[in-house]
């Protein structure tokens, strides 16, 4: 009963993403809290003011996003920084959280640089397919850009290397990779996005 509850669990997250797949204007407020009270705080009302690569503001026109959420007013300037910061995120579904981190990794990666740099754990098969398929969308316009699944039925051999730069996947099989198999080398990881953190904490 307890692992029926945990997969409910699971899925009620995913389907509450697939429900909410299109990003909604939230009016409510977002707040802010600082591990460093000093740190100077701002926040963007365009994508422009984000000072993205050429491409990558153009994925995310194409994918009709016209101006930054709530969330992603706050958030974005955070993780775009430099040096990039670490940021803890909660909203409900549909306020373009996925998105945002998207945006992140996509930043910075490096598409020329054939090792993976941007590693983000998904609770499930379902939910780590569905953000992969955001991250395709928004860097459409990046050729060399490739994306690796960590996921169940992915088996590749020992020793092989990875030239994806983003990984996307679910804990075990990412853990078998770092640690176990050696396809991922956690130094080179730049950016690292645990989704639905609170769903994975649940699932332990």
């Amino acid at each position: 009963k307890e692992e029926e509850e945990k997969e409910d669990r699971a899925a009620e997250s995913l389907m509450n993403k697939l429900i909410r797949s299109n990003l909604v204007e939230n009016t409510n407020q977002v707040e802010v809290l600082q591990r460093d009270p000093t740190s100077p705080l701002y926040s963007v009302r365009s994508f422009e003011e984000l000072h993205l690569k050429p491409q990558l503001l153009q994925g995310v026109y194409a994918m009709g996003f016209n101006r930054p959420s709530k969330i992603q007013e706050n958030a974005l300037p955070m993780m775009l920084a430099e040096p990039p910061q670490n940021l803890i995120a909660q909203s409900q579904s549909g306020t373009g959280k996925t998105a945002a981190f998207v945006l992140a990794m996509l930043s910075q990666v490096e598409p020329d640089h054939r090792h993976p740099q941007c590693l983000c754990l998904s609770p499930t098969y379902e939910l780590a397919l569905q953000t992969g398929k955001v991250i395709e969308q928004m860097g459409r316009f990046y050729p060399a850009l490739k994306l690796a699944y960590a996921v169940r039925g992915n088996k590749l051999e020992r020793g092989q290397k990875i030239g994806e730069q983003i990984v996307i996947g679910t804990p075990g099989t990412v853990l078998d990779w770092c640690s176990k198999l050696k396809f991922i080398d956690p130094k080179k990881i730049r950016v690292f996005v645990l989704d639905e953190a609170d769903v994975m904490i649940c699932l332990l």
